[in-house]
């Protein structure tokens, strides 16, 4: 562990230290605050959430009839586990002396960042993995091409079978599924859901690409005067949608749309925390900062996830 040197500490160092690693903390500005489903973990080592169907529709009841009933269909479990992290930094009894400049101190700033861009990278890492290692509660990849549901059995497909770079024509696919186009986007049951495209989340390589698509008036690179039919001041019937650009997509050419109802969850059993102590032994101060927390999908419908190329 990396140590820093100096004489026996003043009485205030442990307050220095938590207030510069929380000041830096507090004004860090998140990403996943701004689309993560935020919620704290019930109170055991694991979650557990099995999917479920919605009731059928409404039947005809002929005069004098008995009305038909119906149950919803539970189908597959996902389990996730609440992981800690952590990290630590040693100060020594000569670090005053040896630092007058007090860049010991600067260690709390560096570990309130790590602190912060652990969650932001296992959070984003839902995404980062969707098409290859991250799984719904039916089992699939977040993003796959072969989800079915539970009583129609019919493939539901949020990712194209042939992905392609974040254009106008494969935009609008992705519009079209939460439309319900062949067949797109239905419930359990086979039904409708009344489910909008939201946010565009891009990595920083999409930036300009998107914000054309997204503020162009007509077709992009195009002078044939025709609309420009994914930018909502074109399109009055298309809902109103906006970007969000990350700089923790791992791609540089995967992109997504996602709903409001999405579920992308991040869940925390225990927020970050500091702690300090003084080793007896070596005379050192010990600072360490950790938290328990896990990030998940159980539900893919609000999802629609392009590879890019």
């Amino acid at each position: 562990m990396a140590l820093a040197n100096t004489k026996l500490y003043p009485k205030h160092m442990d307050k220095d230290v938590s207030d510069i690693f929380w000041d830096e903390y507090g004004v860090y500005k998140s990403e996943y605050e701004r689309i993560a489903k935020i919620s704290t973990a019930p109170s055991t080592d694991h979650y557990t959430e099995a999917e479920l169907s919605d009731l059928g529709s409404f039947r005809t009841i002929e005069e004098g009839g008995a009305v038909q009933f119906d149950s919803p269909i539970e189908g597959n479990q996902k389990t996730i586990y609440y992981v800690t992290y952590g990290l630590g930094f040693q100060v020594t009894q000569n670090a005053l002396q040896d630092d007058p400049t007090g860049h010991f101190k600067n260690q709390s700033k560096m570990l309130a960042k790590s602190a912060q861009r652990k969650v932001e990278t296992v959070y984003w890492n839902i995404f980062n993995n969707a098409f290859a290692s991250e799984t719904a509660a039916d089992g699939q990849y977040i993003c796959d091409t072969d989800h079915s549901t539970l009583k129609s059995k019919t493939t539901i497909k949020n990712e194209p079978a042939t992905n392609g770079a974040l254009s106008t024509t494969t935009l609008q696919a992705a519009f079209e599924y939460y439309w319900g186009v062949s067949p797109g986007l239905v419930s359990e049951a086979g039904a409708y859901i009344d489910m909008e495209p939201w946010l565009l989340v891009i990595p920083t390589a999409l930036r300009w690409t998107a914000i054309e698509l997204l503020k162009t008036e007509g077709k992009v690179d195009s002078f044939d005067h025709n609309i420009n039919t994914v930018n909502p001041s074109d399109n009055p019937d298309l809902p109103g949608w906006n970007i969000h650009c990350s700089r923790y997509l791992t791609s540089s050419t995967a992109w997504f749309l996602i709903a409001k109802e999405h579920d992308m969850r991040l869940m925390w059993k225990r927020k970050t925390s500091l702690e300090s102590a003084d080793d007896f032994h070596t005379g050192s101060a010990l600072f360490k900062a950790t938290n328990r927390f896990a990030c998940a999908c159980f539900q893919y419908k609000g999802i629609y996830g392009n590879a890019g190329a």
